[in-house]
């Protein structure tokens, strides 16, 4: 009798194999047919079985499974896949999510990375070689507690352009203006912009020490009655939010689109800061987007 310890079979498939054998036993002595109605097994399996097992021995007795069952994925959340990760650059957790939301597909991240090697497309991009230390984000509670304003420098026709952003803490909602001049008075004038666009009062607004926040422009702030706050030298992690959000501008906006003139980008923008609000879905907020999670603030009462 040829034991299992004999024969390399892998631990997941020897009780299957045990069994296979004692069927095929009795069989031997009793026919398939009779086998079969014992152990609840067709004839013509256990026939397929003893054929094997007559030709390659116990390996003949392992169960046979396909490399890759084929997957339920139809073409058309193929293409989808495919335009998530070619043309909206985004990994397993975001596509997962788009997916989910905006086409009422629910695929398991798994699938998603499995689709992408086919694809060709099994990495988004070159990862860091040691990855920084992630930081615990704290969220404000209410829109308005805090909000966030930074200038992020840009490059249009040959000249360089000055992107100021203000992002609320609490629900990521920002608003985006382009100037010319990075200096007191775009200062002054993108705070006029923010007061006018955000939906909901600001009770503290806080900016890094760069010249184009002076002193003057802290006590404009004062003035509209809101508490003005300067971060810690060279610490930008405390504007963290509104940080992350230029790294967003640059992989999701300026990087895949080229501008002839300051007017164009400036109106761009604009249409950008409404995709970012409205409809890009935001990982910090559970899938919600900006808009979402200020309505959702705005109907809950705070605890």
């Amino acid at each position: 009798m040829i034991k299992l310890s004999d024969v390399k079979v892998a631990p997941q498939y020897r009780e299957r194999v045990r069994h296979r054998l004692v069927i095929l036993g009795y069989a031997g002595s009793h026919g398939a047919a009779a086998a079969g109605r014992r152990y609840g097994v067709s004839a013509r399996t256990i026939r397929r079985w003893r054929k094997r097992w007559r030709a390659e021995g116990l390996k003949g007795l392992v169960p046979r499974y396909p490399h890759r069952r084929q997957r339920r994925v139809t073409v058309e959340v193929l293409e989808l896949i495919r335009q998530a990760r070619q043309e909206l650059a985004y990994g397993a957790a975001r596509t997962r999510l788009w997916l989910l939301r905006r086409h009422r597909v629910r695929l398991a991240m798994g699938t998603l990375q499995r689709i992408f090697v086919d694809l060709g497309l099994p990495y988004l991009r070159r990862t860091r070689k040691r990855a920084p230390r992630q930081l615990k984000l704290f969220e404000k509670p209410e829109p308005g507690d805090s909000v966030q304003v930074d200038v992020k420098f840009v490059r249009i026709g040959g000249r360089w352009a000055f992107q100021y952003t203000a992002l609320d803490d609490c629900t990521r909602f920002r608003v985006l203006r382009l100037y010319r001049a990075l200096n007191h008075a775009s200062s002054l004038a993108f705070l006029r912009e923010v007061l006018t666009a955000l939906p909901f009062p600001i009770r503290r607004l806080q900016c890094d020490n760069g010249g184009e926040f002076p002193f003057e422009f802290a006590l404009a702030v004062e003035a509209a009655g809101i508490r003005h706050r300067y971060i810690r030298p060279r610490r930008p992690q405390q504007n963290g939010k509104v940080e992350r959000s230029h790294r967003i501008d640059h992989e999701e906006f300026w990087s895949r689109h080229k501008f002839q003139g300051f007017e164009e980008a400036a109106v761009a923008l604009r249409g950008w800061e409404s995709t970012y609000n409205h409809d890009r879905l935001s990982l910090a907020l559970k899938g919600l987007t900006p808009a979402e999670k200020l309505a959702l603030r705005q109907t809950v009462p705070a605890a």
